[in-house]
């Protein structure tokens, strides 16, 4: 009956001297009950012998219960299998012998001794606590919640056994038994905080939240409670939709502890969530003047409403008004610029952009990463010469730095259509000894050189590089839908390219382009059902792709559906005029 316990066994520590104290009361009470219940005659006859006995039997458990105590619970059962050898029907033995158990952690055995006390005094309420104990040790809540619900019917005022009852209940997953329960224990004792705060805890939980404000408010009273209640109360406002209740319960809390900058964070959020700009740039100029805070813990804020913005779009403008407010009050910080340039850049002013990032160069001449900002926004504008021009001057100002810059430049060259020049320089930097310590500038020199050898039309050259890619990073969609295709160019695995095209299209399943891949590939295969599901599919993805309109023109070709063939042909060259026409900056 040896099984181990499992979790401490804090009701059992905590009521320990109480159980010893009650085990020999109950002991005495039980042995006095059942020397008394014999008739007159036969108690005379045996009163000399049963005091004999008695003071033996009195002398026995003490030594037990000693022993009990000292912590030497093996040698406390011994003793109590002794006595129960000769007194098989006393529930207090039974009840020391599970107590014993129970502190070993022996918990068959302190179940099966506790059960026989229970079932010897049914209505002795610590035979049920004790057996409450074991079960809730023995990581039963479902039994222990029966057992404290018997004791607490028992004891109906009693706000400890409830409040043991309503924590049985959490932890047989039983919330809103258990908050009934702590409900209870707040109408018996409205100053007990652990039950109130129990119940706000459920109440919230459960999603209760008219229960839950109507609770804080209680809280709150009269202007008590600390900020952290005022907090919790406006985020159930908010959470709620009540947002002018939620921005006046955190300008309550402000007031009261104008430094408390969770109450500003929370108020700026409701003005997010109810798009009220106006508010938000009030707010937030208040919470500059108010604490004053230095331009990292400014950047720091801007930057996490940046990276809410790319999931969020309730966050885009008011990290634009983060990042126009702090330019404005620090227009010496190239920081501050450059991730308003990045901004601008993501939202499409490409003008805005360039004037930030323009405007931050000679404010920091070490800061590498702004350069190659420029760089970027340049290439996006198509001013390619100018990108080219950047990229020249940033390989002498970082000469510790010459090889990242090296790749952009091959990069940039590829991009302004002149792939042929870029392929010396990217193969020359991956002989370079320094670029196996980078491993992000080895992927963008392997990818780029990739593209160009592509654009050569040299899928020979390409496909090697795909494969060191993809031993470099398994998942990029890019890299195995660009494989993918060149192995169908080349001809020489379409069964592998395919495999390759699918998992691309399973990682991006609305990419026109990998589809095209796909659809290209079951085409080829025969496939032309499947084929035109996908091809189809990638055309509305990406209506401006030539190279999608040609392979549905051949699709409808092979199909019969010369008219729809020809339209589409059409459309392809079309596409492919557009394209050719001298971008601006060039």
């Amino acid at each position: 009956m040896g099984r181990s316990m499992s979790e401490g066994l804090w009701r059992h520590r905590q009521r320990s001297a109480l159980r010893a104290i009650w085990t020999v009361s109950f002991f005495f009470i039980l042995l006095f009950t059942a020397s008394c219940s014999s008739g007159p005659a036969r108690k005379a006859e045996m009163a000399a012998r049963s005091d004999s006995l008695d003071a033996v039997m009195e002398r026995e458990f003490l030594r037990a219960s000693f022993l009990d105590a000292r912590g030497d619970h093996p040698g406390a059962i011994k003793g109590y299998h002794e006595l129960l050898r000769r007194q098989p029907l006393n529930a207090a033995l039974y009840f020391s012998t599970a107590k014993a158990f129970l502190s070993l952690g022996e918990l068959d055995s302190a179940r099966v001794y506790a059960e026989r006390c229970a079932a010897l005094s049914p209505s002795n309420r610590h035979a049920l606590g004790l057996l409450a104990d074991v079960s809730h040790a023995m990581g039963e809540p479902k039994r222990a919640v029966q057992l404290y619900g018997k004791l607490a019917h028992m004891d109906p005022g009693n706000t400890e056994l409830l409040t043991w009852l309503a924590m049985e209940h959490l932890a047989a997953e039983q919330p809103a038994e258990a908050l009934s329960v702590f409900q209870r224990v707040l109408s018996l004792d409205p100053g007990n905080e652990t039950a109130r705060s129990h119940v706000l805890l459920l109440q919230i939980r459960m999603q209760r939240y008219p229960e839950a404000i109507a609770s804080l408010r209680e809280m709150t009273k009269g202007g008590n409670g600390d900020e952290r209640l005022r907090l919790t109360l406006g985020g159930l406002y908010l959470r709620t939709g009540d947002y002018a209740d939620a921005a006046s319960t955190f300008r309550e809390a402000i007031d009261a502890s104008p430094g408390f900058i969770p109450a500003w964070l929370a108020l700026f959020e409701v003005s997010v969530r109810s798009k009220d700009m106006m508010s938000f740039r009030s707010d937030l100029l208040s919470f500059y003047d108010t604490l004053r805070p230095a331009l990292p813990k400014k950047l720091e804020l801007t930057r996490f409403y940046l990276s809410e913005s790319v999931s969020d779009s309730l966050y885009r403008i008011p990290s634009r008004i983060m990042l126009d407010e702090t330019c404005r009050r620090h227009p010496e910080s190239a920081e501050a610029l450059m991730l308003r340039g990045w901004a601008r850049m993501r939202a499409d002013d490409l003008g805005g952009a360039l004037r930030d990032f323009r405007a931050a160069v000679p404010l920091d001449q070490k800061n590498s990463d702004l350069r190659e900002s420029l760089v970027s926004a340049l290439l996006v504008s198509r001013q390619f010469s100018a990108a080219q021009r950047v990229v020249l001057r940033a390989r002498r100002d970082f000469p510790s730095e010459r090889l990242r810059f090296q790749i952009l430049e091959g990069y940039v060259l590829y991009e302004s259509g002149k792939a042929r020049q870029a392929v010396p320089l990217l193969e020359q930097a991956l002989r370079s000894r320094r670029i196996l310590e980078r491993r992000e500038l080895q992927e963008r020199a392997l990818s780029t050189l990739a593209f160009a050898y592509d654009t050569m039309g040299v899928p020979a050259k390409s496909m090697p590089l795909y494969e060191q890619l993809l031993v470099l990073e398994p998942g990029n969609a890019l890299v195995l839908n660009n494989l993918a295709y060149s192995l169908t160019i080349v001809g020489s695995d379409l069964k592998r390219a395919r495999q390759l095209a699918e998992a691309a299209v399973a990682k991006e399943p609305d990419s026109g382009v990998y589809l095209d891949t796909l659809g290209w590939i079951l085409y080829r295969q025969g496939e032309l059902k499947e084929a035109r599901i996908r091809l189809e599919r990638a055309m509305e993805l990406e209506p401006l792709e030539p190279e999608i309109a040609r392979h549905l023109a051949e699709l409808y070709r092979a199909a019969g559906e010369l008219e729809k063939s020809e339209a589409m042909q059409k459309k392809a060259e079309e596409l492919e005029l557009n394209r050719a026409l001298p971008p601006t900056g060039s």
